[in-house]
């Protein structure tokens, strides 16, 4: 009889112990490490918020997994990562190096290349030789940066911060000669630290994504492929496209306004709204559904962005040219659009080929907009450096090379920092350009 309560006492312990666990195994911890890198990925009054966030929050990962979330400097969220406290980064670079010690998952999120920015005109890199150089710790950009300054035997005086911003703001202030940041961040800072300009020496394109250590906990279950998935659809959807665009857009705190003003704006709004609502209706909802439309067609026939090939879609590249206007115009620097396409059954088949020769024909910093079929922008930042009135004749030797037969159709347009040209009209006459030039082909061959 004890025996027999001594064997029922056992497996209630058991049963006890199993329903205990129950909800760690259902629902296992994962700890999730998060820096300021903003649109990417920050901090807002204590909550994770970014691009990259966002596609966790729509992968189900938050919600089947209990997740705990940690904020920290990149540098240490690394560190943590090697040792085993964190099971993930975010918006970490994909590098051969990194490779080794960590998991990615495949589809990146976003390209970002590195670029030195300084509040004074650099004619050489042999100038910062002794002087201040600010950096981000435990940065991609600042490693490659390290080995390109070596190699020309420069050695600056290398002031680490903990973030891009603060690396821009010591530049502004003085600081340091000059910092190494990501394009992307200068972009977003740009307006808000007016003393610092990008320098020509932009490197290192990355692909940005997610990191698991290898062989922790999480590394052998489906949390990358649900990652995958997710910006997959994301990116073919639009979606991605939408949450970046997101983050550019100003928002009014209206916290800062007094309950007078605030009164004037609504009816003020109210007012001009009714007067304007029925003339612009149509033709807005008509615009957005044309392209709507083709961005669908576009997006059930195949990937539209793919940014392993550093090919944008038609949203995001042009919230890049916008930040390369301003740039153009406080800086003086030369910008340019050119608008190709590509005819012929061939060229719809090797698609791949022709992006590949697109970006090999562009330098680093400027990017590829992938307008709609075989329609692509290419944005020249300081397109000095080669001639854009040759560039039909390289692209169609290259083609040619290639083996395949399209009709090339280019359209050039230089933008002028006196006029009020949106990043939208530059691309509407560049295409203008090139449809030009198709018609006047088309006529020489009848």
């Amino acid at each position: 009889m004890i025996a027999e309560k001594k064997k029922f006492l056992a497996k209630f312990v058991i049963v006890l112990v199993s329903v205990c666990l129950l909800p760690s195994i259902l629902f296992s911890a994962i700890r999730i490490g998060y820096y300021d890198n903003y649109p990417l990925t920050f901090n807002d009054n204590g909550k994770p918020k970014g691009l990259f966030i966002d596609a966790l929050r729509k992968s189900g990962i938050l919600s089947s997994y209990d997740v705990e979330f940690i904020f920290g400097e990149f540098a240490d969220l690394m560190q943590q990562l090697n040792k085993g406290y964190i099971d993930m980064v975010v918006c970490v670079a994909h590098t051969p190096e990194r490779e080794k010690l960590y998991s990615f998952n495949k589809e990146p999120v976003l390209m970002n290349w590195g670029v030195l920015v300084s509040f004074k005109t650099l004619s050489d890199i042999s100038e910062l030789d002794g002087k201040a150089v600010a950096v981000n710790r435990g940065d991609i950009y600042y490693q490659k940066f390290l080995e390109i300054a070596q190699s020309f035997d420069v050695r600056p005086n290398y002031v680490g911060f903990d973030t891009y911003e603060s690396v821009i703001k010591a530049v502004n202030d003085g600081i340091a000669i000059a910092g190494v940041v990501s394009r992307l961040s200068y972009l977003v800072n740009s307006s808000k630290y007016p003393r610092v300009r990008a320098t020509s020496l932009v490197f290192s394109p990355v692909q940005l994504k997610f990191a698991i250590r290898k062989g922790s906990e999480i590394d052998n279950k489906d949390v990358l492929e649900k990652i995958d998935k997710t910006i997959a659809l994301m990116k073919s959807s639009g979606e991605l496209d939408d949450l970046f665009n997101s983050y550019f857009r100003t928002k009014v705190n209206r916290k800062t306004l007094g309950l007078r003003t605030y009164m004037i704006f609504i009816f003020a709004g109210i007012y001009i709204t009714s007067i304007l609502i029925f003339k612009n209706m149509l033709e807005v909802q008509k615009q957005r559904y044309e392209q709507a439309l083709e961005l669908n067609k576009q997006a059930l026939a195949q990937q539209v962005i793919d940014e392993t090939r550093g090919i944008y879609t038609y949203g995001i590249g042009t919230e890049i040219l916008k930040k390369y206007i301003e740039l153009s115009k406080r800086e003086n620097h030369l910008l340019g659009v050119v608008c190709v396409e590509f005819e012929g059954k061939t060229c719809e088949q090797e698609k791949e080929k022709l992006e590949k020769i697109l970006n090999e024909e562009t330098k680093m910093g400027d990017f590829v907009i992938h307008i709609a079929g075989p329609t692509y922008a290419i944005v020249l930042y300081e397109y000095g450096v080669f001639f854009a009135e040759h560039f039909r004749r390289r692209i169609v030797d290259l083609i040619t090379n290639e083996g395949l037969m399209c009709n090339v159709y280019v359209g050039f347009v230089k933008y002028n920092i006196n006029s009020d040209s949106t990043a939208e009209s530059l691309i509407y006459e560049a295409l203008a350009e090139m449809e030009k030039e198709k018609d006047f082909w088309k006529r020489v061959k009848e």
